[in-house]
């Protein structure tokens, strides 16, 4: 885990091993031949595809199960502990993007899901999780594909902790993050564990993606966008 406090701290990395948000639920057969996994974060498709589609569609299976494991299923709870009183509400939101293309389409999808804990003798905690993927439907692959997501927490006075496997870097409020391969069908992007507190206040919370395609020498963009 990377710790970033709101002001002039040192940036530390733990020593302890990151196994993403996949880690313990075996991916199916069926993906396996044509899905591999980058890091603890990433995956990509590769290789000769025959129905795009149909394995798109086994991973979205795959990854609802993995996902709805993973996440604090609170939409909003009331702790009391003697005279304090802690709330907690949770809320998610997705955006997808198309564009046809070369007598198929690409595809991209932007998924950000926060719980925050509020209280008068705790910080704000907001935890985030979410993903930005980028998707080709038509023969053959893309020479590359690029996925760029910014995160950004709005507050007063707010520290940022993330997974330091996840590939984000920080700059001011945003978390931001970039990765390219050449020659896949597919690639998408997962983090969790992205935490902020702030003994003031979170005020927004917002995840802004593209998803970049070539084919040859021309790059094609698409810009996806969560507003929690």
């Amino acid at each position: 885990m990377v710790f970033v406090p709101a002001v002039g701290a040192k940036t530390v990395d733990s020593k302890t091993e990151e196994v993403g948000p996949f880690s313990g639920i075996e991916m199916p057969e069926e993906l396996k031949k044509n899905v591999v996994q980058v890091d603890p974060y990433t995956f990509v498709f590769k290789g000769e595809i025959n129905d795009k589609e149909a394995l798109y569609a086994a991973w979205d299976d795959y990854e609802e199960k993995v996902l709805s494991k993973n996440q604090v299923s609170v939409t909003q709870s009331n702790n009391v502990d003697g005279n304090a009183v802690t709330t907690t509400t949770s809320t998610s939101g997705t955006d997808t993007a198309r564009r046809n293309l070369l007598g198929s389409y690409i595809k991209g999808d932007t998924y950000f899901h926060g719980t925050m804990e509020t209280g008068l003798t705790i910080p704000v905690t907001f935890t985030g999780d979410g993903y930005t993927k980028g998707r080709w439907y038509g023969t053959g692959n893309p020479n590359k594909i690029k996925l760029g997501s910014d995160v950004k927490i709005t507050g007063v006075s707010v520290s940022i902790s993330y997974p330091s496997g996840a590939g984000f870097s920080l700059s001011g409020d945003t978390v931001t993050y970039s990765g390219e391969w050449n020659n896949v069908a597919g690639a998408q992007h997962y983090y969790d564990n992205l935490k902020a507190t702030s003994w003031v206040s979170i005020t927004d919370q917002d995840q802004n993606d593209a998803e970049t395609f070539r084919f040859g020498t021309s790059d094609y963009t698409l810009y996806t966008h969560v507003d929690l």
